[in-house]
């Protein structure tokens, strides 16, 4: 007789989520957390940290408690009672918004060989190079341009992406990007135009999806079942059907991408139950521990957050989408291949050739001739 195999309660929130808007100013980082407390366990330690901690507020709110110096214990000790126990994601949204338009402007034409040129961090190399541009008011235009665009997916709200003269931009690199999306335009307007029919096409820029797949296949490799709480959510609903997939799914599933195995499925007892934070201690925490997550960042000009910090860094995923300058050194190997690689897709888009053909080809010359490639980048 088998034995019965119990779930462990898994519950999620978020912290910084402003949908689509990507660009909002005021709130630059996304962050998501999850934990395998019960939750007979959480509303002990919620109802323990509030009594030692003498707060009187409803629902522990990290905003509030970073404010103070009794706030800031309170976290630390939550934390330290959750060691080993969460996980956390940290985005930073306008390099996340950079990596969206590689995703949407160069993967609907690349797709049939992908892997070649994510195995070469191009996707990498363009998102943070535009994010590096993002200072500049012309470069701000064409990124809130793409943004428009994917909300609506209708081209026609980003002119200056799919339809900029080649001179629009003095930056070549950027000029690259918009010669390989006005040259292949019709490709990723039908790519738009089949998001637009579904559901989850409403959510294509926001990272809530994409941080619960991240933390759901890490738990499933850790748990054998699962149980899933998380605060309401409209786009975690959107992809319903897709998370109903994990239900009563034993069978593993593993795919190696960019050199890394990783994880695609998970074994859930039943639908995703959503919530709200107030009302469930275990997504109480996890709110708590979002919060704490995406105060990270402030760290170097708020040093009283350091404490946090150093726990909350101990216990974030690998899928973090945070700045990476390494990617476009130019003295390395892989940037002025990539620079170069860019520049032939933008022959090919402005000559309506096709963009795959013998392209592992130009990779291998590239890199052949990098010596002499890189000391012209960097005369």
């Amino acid at each position: 007789m088998q034995p019965l195999i119990y779930p462990h309660l898994i519950s999620c929130d978020e912290a910084g989520f402003t949908g689509n808007d990507m660009l909002n100013p005021d709130q630059p980082h996304f962050a998501y957390a999850s934990h395998d407390l019960p939750l007979d366990a959480a509303r002990n330690l919620v109802a323990d940290l509030k009594a030692r901690h003498r707060i009187q507020m409803p629902e522990l709110k990290a905003a509030k408690l970073l404010k103070t110096s009794r706030g800031r214990d309170l976290i630390v000790e939550a934390l330290d009672h959750l060691e080993g126990r969460y996980l956390a994601t940290l985005y930073e949204k306008r390099l996340s918004l950079a990596c969206k338009l590689f995703e949407y402007i160069y993967e609907p034409v690349l797709q049939q060989n992908n892997i070649l040129f994510y195995r070469n961090n191009l996707h990498r190399f363009v998102a943070m190079y535009i994010y590096i541009q993002l200072v500049d008011s012309p470069m701000e235009t064409l990124v809130q341009e793409f943004e428009a665009f994917m909300r609506s997916l209708d081209p026609t709200d980003a002119p200056t992406l799919f339809g900029a003269p080649d001179d629009a931009f003095r930056d070549s690199l950027i000029a690259q990007i918009l010669r390989f999306a006005k040259g292949y335009n019709f490709i990723i307007a039908e790519e738009a135009r089949a998001l637009k029919n579904s559901d989850s096409g409403k959510w294509v820029l926001e990272l809530t999806s994409t941080a619960v797949m991240s933390h759901l296949t890490a738990w499933g490799e850790r748990h054998d079942l699962i149980e899933v709480v998380c605060d309401e959510s409209k786009p975690l609903r959107a992809m319903d059907d897709f998370y109903n997939l994990m239900i009563n799914r034993p069978d593993r599933v593993r795919t190696s991408l960019m050199g890394k195995d990783r994880p695609l499925t998970w074994n859930m007892t039943k639908p995703i139950e959503f919530v709200s934070s107030q009302a469930h201690a275990g997504v109480q925490i996890a709110d708590l521990i979002a919060g704490a997550a995406a105060a990270v960042p402030r760290t170097d000009t708020n040093p009283e957050i350091r404490p946090i910090a150093e726990r909350v860094l101990r216990h974030l995923h690998h899928d973090c989408i945070l700045p990476d300058f390494e990617v476009l050194d130019l003295e390395g190997d892989e940037a002025p291949v990539n620079w170069l690689v860019l520049e032939e897709l933008a022959q090919r888009a402005d000559a309506g050739a096709d963009p795959l053909q013998g392209m592992e080809l130009v990779y291998a010359a590239a890199k052949a001739t990098l010596p002499d490639f890189s000391s012209r980048l960097t005369a």
